[in-house]
């Protein structure tokens, strides 16, 4: 309730990034126990969350120091009307966290016992006001409770056959396949492309920081905030290698080769933003038994939809990653610097820093856009086609194997290790 901050004990090992850090009190909630038969097992009697008695006003509250397990942690206003403000989860050890899809199954074709972990949980969701400190957690360091669905059915790309996978591990139930951490970008009617401060308010409250948290994933963003003056710092993000999947994000159909399952590290929008010293690894779904790769792959994002904002002022420094830093095809971008980052492989055929003002259909603007310091193996990309000013690429290192690209609007010098087509138009 209001005012209420639920604290444990002080751990011995107090850093949530080191492996150690186990949290001497503990919430259990109950494990669901999949039934392969029926109706299957009741949704309700597992899949719990932890929650306030009236979120679009509850203030001063949080939870601190705890290992919580099999609970998600959702404290949530109305994003655009709500009074909630004050919010604190710190210290918190999270494990076992899932949502049921509610469309499967569909019963028109698949048994009533299948169960699909629903992309859009999260371990930790929040929405607020203002003044959300989101830190020193550890999420997804000890998930126990996949499990193996054989005999799962989907609808096929082409034709009216059904489709069963008779292996059961090619789709499990699984705890790790949904969000990390969300903080202001959740809405159920979605957000407005490209948002800015009157149109999307909620987009850009004020006092939130997301920082020295340690998240395990391995489908959709590990971290995903918005806010004017956003910190998201000295995270790690960590995915698993050789990642497989056999249906599309719903559960419900065979997935094409140009599937998204948003594999991606960090996901941020807003104002004066600052995104420094994170560490990130993402790897992309090999495709069913295609050699395509899911489209996704994303090191630090933003975009125009989906919670994107236009950008006027942000500051990405000393990050390090294995793919890509990128403002995608955002058609305002004013006020950024990305210096100091390292990117060391190439997940995907991105340019590793990747800047692009223009959308799919119409140019844009860049000012006072500077890309310094920068230690790629792959390329940088700086493009604005409608023009802009104040726009430097300088002293970047590459490592031979791809292009430095930009308007010719913006100034290049110092960079060492690309290829230097000429200038866009």
């Amino acid at each position: 309730k209001n005012g209420v901050v639920l604290r444990g004990e002080i751990p011995s090992v107090t850093d949530a990034k080191n492996s150690g850090f186990n949290p001497p009190s503990k919430l259990q909630f109950p494990k669901y126990e999949p039934q392969f038969s029926g109706n299957g097992t009741p949704n309700d009697t597992a899949f719990k969350t932890i929650t306030t008695t009236e979120g679009d006003t509850d203030s001063n509250i949080g939870l601190v120091h705890l290992d919580i397990n099999r609970a998600a942690i959702s404290l949530r206003g109305d994003l655009d009307n709500g009074n909630n403000q004050n919010l604190v989860i710190f210290g918190i050890r999270s494990n076992n966290v899932a949502e049921p899809d509610p469309r499967v199954p569909n019963t028109s074709f698949q048994s009533p016992w299948f169960r699909y972990s629903y992309r859009f949980a999260a371990n930790i969701k929040v929405n607020a006001k203002a003044n959300i400190l989101i830190a020193n957690n550890r999420i997804n360091d000890n998930i126990t409770d996949n499990y193996d669905q054989p005999g799962y059915q989907v609808k096929p790309i082409k034709g009216e056959q059904i489709i069963t996978y008779q292996e059961g591990n090619k789709v499990p139930f699984h705890y790790g396949n949904h969000y990390g951490i969300v903080v202001n970008r959740s809405k159920s009617e979605g957000f407005q492309k490209n948002a800015n401060p009157n149109t999307e308010p909620g987009l850009f409250r004020t006092g939130i920081a997301v920082r020295d948290n340690w998240v395990y994933h391995t489908m959709r963003v590990a971290i995903s905030a918005s806010g004017d003056g956003l910190v998201i710092q000295d995270n790690q993000v960590r995915d698993e290698r050789g990642k497989q999947w056999w249906t599309d994000p719903t559960g419900l159909k065979e997935p094409k080769g140009a599937v998204t399952l948003e594999n991606r590290a960090i996901d941020w929008s807003g104002s004066n933003v600052l995104v420094e010293g994170n560490q990130y690894e993402v790897y992309r779904h090999r495709i069913r038994d295609t050699q395509y790769l899911s489209v996704d792959g994303e090191g630090i994002l933003i975009q125009e939809c989906c919670g994107g904002t236009e950008v006027n002022g942000a500051i990405l420094r000393n990050n390090q990653g294995n793919t890509y830093i990128g403002l995608y095809k955002i058609p305002s971008i004013k006020n950024v610097e990305i210096v100091g980052n390292q990117v060391q492989a190439e997940v995907t055929d991105i340019e590793l820093i990747y800047v692009n003002a223009d959308t799919n259909n119409a140019p844009g603007v860049m000012e006072d856009v500077t890309i310094a310091n920068n230690i790629v193996n792959g390329g940088i990309l700086a493009r604005g086609t409608a023009g802009g000013k104040g726009n430097t690429v300088e002293n970047n290192q590459g490592n031979n194997s791809a292009s430095l690209t930009y308007s010719c609007h913006v100034t290049a010098k110092g960079n060492t290790g690309f290829q230097e087509p000429p200038c866009l138009p």
